[in-house]
């Protein structure tokens, strides 16, 4: 088996669908000796947006302080193998396999028992923690997958815990209010523990009522986390931070966006509560590079990259345009999964639109009536073409971008089209 065929064999699991509970999960981890246990520290990361800029902050610092780490992630830019990171580089692809090998007899072995088969989820939790076991980390970030207390990442035992915010997604899955996936959220939350998190409104008594039930002390970002912003520019941000009496003055961040100071403001008290001192909190933070969100791929001509995919990214990114881009003619190339809030997602951004080249998502399985987004463009007064290969509709909109007619390419809309396209437009802009 070679890494393609593991990655098609992994993929095929697919077919088992996203079916909610730990039993699972918890039986083909026993088969494999439970590797989950054979890392001695974990940070569980949960939230609707943002988690995984958290984890990759916090993965930075830890590494800042000279730890041997684990980040797990999804989903990923452009390699499936960029899910699964020790000390910042992805699992070696002979690594994937022979671990793949070892997951894949024990999910035959289940079934041979009578088990209903693992989900490629699942399989991908399990291949992560025997990476991270055989690896020796010392401390692993894990984001949670889709939701957080039916989640396969909640096998862990963490005594800290992020929970960024609380929006409607994956309702399918969650739940049809904010309390009801704020519950869910907040399964992620282990008995005497810490908890920082950014969760506010209908969400929040919710997050305290089950800290409290956990005996779990909580750290809410406005009131035990004070945050100060400081100034926005397309290299970076600065913001100061006051947490249980510690001050941080003008810490640096190089990801864009004011939203991302919530993040960091986060990453920062959880890495405080971690241990970690204020200089290798600096440091750390300095160093984080996150692909695909607010990424200013090109200066001239300008092309900016971001994976907002639902209604609540959607306004964070319209409002980054508005602060560092006011009035530009902006170009859109855009993607979205079918079972994404369209609308929703569409109506902050489309007044900073001056037009938007629609194409197909290379999630072929979830993107249903791609041409549909076009149509809801145009019915918002933004003109709208089609294009169905990504690589021509990339060509058509340097060229548009080049002739001078517009100031700015955003292409937005889903992490699963930034990883199509981002290294084709790497070399086009060099050409």
């Amino acid at each position: 088996m070679d890494y393609q065929e593991a990655l098609t064999r992994l993929h095929s699991l697919t077919s088992f669908g996203i079916r909610p509970g730990l039993e699972r999960i918890e039986e083909l981890l026993r088969r494999l000796g439970d590797p989950q246990r054979r890392v001695p520290r974990y940070i569980h990361v949960a939230g609707t947006n943002g988690k995984g800029s958290v984890s990759a902050m916090l993965d930075s610092i830890s590494r800042a302080a000279g730890l041997r780490t684990a980040l797990f992630t999804s989903p990923h830019l452009h390699s499936h193998a960029e899910r699964y990171r020790v000390n910042g580089e992805p699992i070696p692809e002979g690594d994937f396999v022979r671990l793949f090998g070892q997951v894949l007899a024990a999910i035959q072995s289940m079934q041979a028992d009578g088990w209903e088969s693992p989900t490629e989820f699942e399989a991908a939790t399990a291949l992560a923690f025997l990476h991270f076991a055989e690896a020796r980390v010392e401390l692993a970030v894990i984001e949670v997958g889709l939701g957080g207390d039916m989640d396969s990442t909640n096998v862990i035992e963490s005594k800290l815990q992020v929970i960024t915010n609380i929006g409607m997604d994956h309702m399918a899955y969650l739940g049809n209010s904010i309390p009801e996936i704020a519950r869910c959220k907040a399964g992620i939350i282990k008995p005497h523990s810490q908890l920082v998190t950014a969760a506010e409104g209908e969400a929040l008594p919710v997050i305290e009522e089950v800290a409290a039930a956990q005996d779990s002390r909580l750290f809410l970002l406005g009131r035990e986390i004070r945050l100060f912003p400081g100034k926005l520019s397309p290299e970076g941000s600065s913001f100061s931070l006051e947490l249980e009496g510690k001050s941080y003055a003008d810490l640096f961040l190089p990801l864009l966006g004011r939203h991302q100071l919530a993040n960091a403001a986060l990453a920062v008290a959880a890495a405080q509560l971690a241990g970690f001192s204020e200089e290798v909190i600096r440091r750390g933070l300095a160093a984080v590079c996150w692909p695909g969100r607010l990424e200013l791929l090109s200066t001239d001509p300008m092309v900016l990259l971001d994976g907002a995919h639902n209604a609540p990214a959607a306004r964070v990114l319209a409002q980054a345009l508005q602060d560092y881009w006011p009035g530009k003619k902006i170009l859109c190339l855009m993607s979205m999964l079918a079972d994404k809030q369209q609308e929703e997602a569409l109506a902050p951004l489309l007044p900073h639109f001056s037009r938007v080249i629609v194409t197909s998502s290379p999630y072929a399985s979830r993107q249903g009536d791609w041409q549909q987004l076009a149509a809801l463009c145009r019915a918002g007064g933004v003109p709208a073409d089609c294009i169905e290969d990504r690589q021509e509709a990339c060509d058509a909109a340097l060229e548009a971008l080049r002739s001078g007619e517009y100031e700015l390419l955003l292409v937005c809309g889903s992490l699963y089209l930034l990883g199509d396209v981002r290294l084709y437009l790497m070399n086009a802009l060099k050409a």
